[in-house]
């Protein structure tokens, strides 16, 4: 996922409720810095929700019905998502970032994700170096055992990168003897692990501790591949065994090799700016053997002002689902190299492609998930459109409403089954400057032969949207006090144009919400509580308040997530940042005082 920074400045305060402004406790940065570390952000968190206890009261600052935890176990990256697979037990997520790698992590017990074993994969290449495909063998190198407990105790240690690793600079692109060669996301480094330190910790329980607190490093020192170009959305075909994974673009470490000597070289392709969905073998014990690629996008134009990725094909493919039937998978776009994104159906059968949306200028497609359980007489499809005009065409904005995300659905008034025959009338590539500001979603599908009509999109929620207090994308302080002067925030107030990702649920006792994470620095996440009409599908909001993530030292940067195999809602932190950069540089980053006003400081 991609966010811009204050990309516009056309809205005005009337976004904000009346009398919700205000601003918690001030705090010095030193002060606000001992409440939390840098160790603290990168990580899933995971949102469950009680059923009968409702929003809870006007005086309640955050939802009474929903707490928060942080999975430390499955270790400390810039998550996309991680994927729960059927079994409950195995997580599989990689790095939204160039040089990552792919992990796998095997809870104790299912639908407890507090311990368990962490792996990395090793890739190996059919094909010769520049293919422009090739199919993979994939080893598994388990980087141990470990519990959030654990982790957490880590942290309250104060530990710091040099506690855990030596390090020195390259020198004529090699590394002195002794040090290893790694190239990951934080670049060429020349690292060892520490035997012993000053905390008296050992050296089982330093590499503990870098397992999780220095994930992408401590995999590429075990031998992982570390080169994938932004691994994005995971989903499973239990009808084929396959697991599906989105690439942005096969570009930097996938088609060529590292400048440090020594760093791997496992993947070398050639580059394809537009990406690709690779699909993976699945065994009966839910790990994966090998990789191949499902669809790769492009042609790509060089030069083009314009959709430079051909406008029938996927470009920069971010969240995948399963949808419909069990021979749909649902891919959603966040390129520049199409000027309106678009969410894509591909068929597994037949291996086409239809675009079933398209978004307004600048925006992104997020959060594609489909729902069959919702309800016992619509499906519905859940779509967020993230952040109008924020990464292109900002000056076509032409009024204050234009910037504000979209979170809805379309519901289709049928229960598909997993053999149905589904097709859809593909939406045109927007033509029209009208067409490029809508939120365009097909009007029909055939199911089984028979044409069904379709209401389209339907708006849920959009930022700013006010209920009693809360306020729809607004960031909030550790204690539920708004921050109108929150300095990440796309909108004045406060407010953000990033909601990344949406779940529905309904509870045992029949009640329905919608669960949305921001990304933001100031990770925030609010629940909305809903109600559905039986006879048309529609859903509509009845309240609306913030997550209380007091439990899990806030939030940072929530990319996209996934409704758990038990029900819950499990969001990725998208950025880990550089503890070792941090620490070098006396712990002064830009985007951690940010995520800091959380704790109540305000650089003023």
């Amino acid at each position: 996922m991609t966010r811009p920074t204050n990309v516009l400045a056309l809205c005005t305060c009337a976004l904000i409720a009346p009398g919700a402004a205000g601003t918690a406790g001030a705090l010095t940065r030193e002060a606000a810095l001992a409440e939390t570390s840098v160790y603290r952000i990168g990580y899933p968190v995971e949102v469950s929700i009680a059923a009968g206890r409702g929003l809870g009261g006007a005086e309640d600052p955050f939802a009474a019905n929903a707490t928060a935890a942080k999975h430390y176990a499955l270790g400390r990256l810039s998550y996309e998502l991680a994927y729960v697979m059927p079994d409950r037990r195995t997580v599989y997520s990689g790095i939204d970032e160039t040089n990552g790698a792919m992990f796998r992590f095997v809870a104790d017990a299912g639908g407890d994700l507090g311990a368990g074993e962490l792996f990395v994969a090793k890739l190996t290449q059919a094909a010769e170096k520049g293919a422009a495909t090739s199919t993979f063998k994939i080893e598994w190198i388990s980087l141990g055992h470990a519990t959030d407990d654990e982790v957490d105790g880590f942290i309250a240690r104060g530990l710091t990168f040099s506690d855990m690793f030596d390090a020195v600079d390259p020198a004529n692109d090699a590394c002195a003897g002794g040090y290893a060669a790694i190239d990951t996301v934080y670049g060429p480094e020349c690292l060892k692990l520490r035997t012993g330190n000053r905390l008296g910790m050992a050296a089982g329980e330093i590499a503990k501790a870098a397992s999780r607190l220095e994930t992408a490093r401590y995999a590429a020192l075990m031998g992982a591949t570390s080169e994938l170009r932004k691994m994005e959305g995971i989903t499973f075909d239990a009808k084929r065994s396959k697991l599906y994974v989105a690439i942005s673009d096969l570009g930097k470490g996938m088609a060529g090799a590292s400048t440090l000597a020594g760093a791997a070289d496992d993947i070398n392709l050639e580059a394809n700016k537009c990406g690709a969905v690779m699909q993976l073998s699945v065994g009966a014990d839910m790990v994966t053997t090998d990789m191949a690629f499902l669809v790769a996008g492009g042609p790509f134009s060089e030069g083009a002002t314009e959709n430079a990725c051909a406008v029938d094909n996927i470009s920069w493919p971010d969240n995948i689902a399963m949808g419909f039937n069990d021979d749909t998978l649902l891919i959603s776009e966040d390129t520049n190299y199409h000027q309106n994104d678009a969410l894509w159906a591909y068929d597994l059968d037949a291996g086409g492609l239809t675009r079933l949306l398209t978004t307004p200028y600048g925006s992104e497609v997020t959060s594609p998930y489909y729902y069959k359980t919702f309800d016992d007489s619509f499906d519905y499809l859940v779509t967020v459109v993230q952040h109008p005009y924020g990464e292109s065409d900002r000056d076509r904005a032409l009024s204050p409403d234009d910037a504000r995300a979209y979170v809805g659905y379309v519901a289709i008034p049928a229960k598909v089954q997993g053999g149905d025959r589904v097709s859809f009338t593909p939406v045109p590539v927007p033509a029209s400057d009208a067409e490029k500001r809508m939120v365009r979603f097909t009007d029909r599908m055939e199911l089984n032969g028979t044409e069904v009509a379709l209401a389209g999109y339907q708006t849920l929620l959009r930022s700013g949207d006010s209920y009693g207090n809360a306020v729809f994308g607004r960031a909030v302080a550790r204690d539920g006090t708004p921050l109108p002067d929150y300095a990440g925030s796309d909108l004045p107030g406060g407010i953000s144009t990033s909601p990344d990702h949406t779940t529905l649920h309904r509870t045992g006792a029949g009640e329905l919400y919608l669960i949305t994470q921001f990304e933001e620095e100031l990770g925030t996440m609010y629940v909305a509580s809903l109600a559905g009409d039986a006879v048309s599908g529609t859903l509509v909001v009845t309240g609306l308040k913030p997550v209380d993530l007091s439990a899990t030292y806030g939030g940072f940067d929530f990319c996209a997530g996934m409704a758990t195999p038990w029900g819950s809602h499990l969001a990725g932190e998208e950025r880990d940042l550089d503890a070792r950069r941090f620490e070098t540089e006396g712990g002064v980053d830009a985007d951690f005082d940010k995520y800091l006003a959380y704790f109540g400081y305000a650089d003023r």
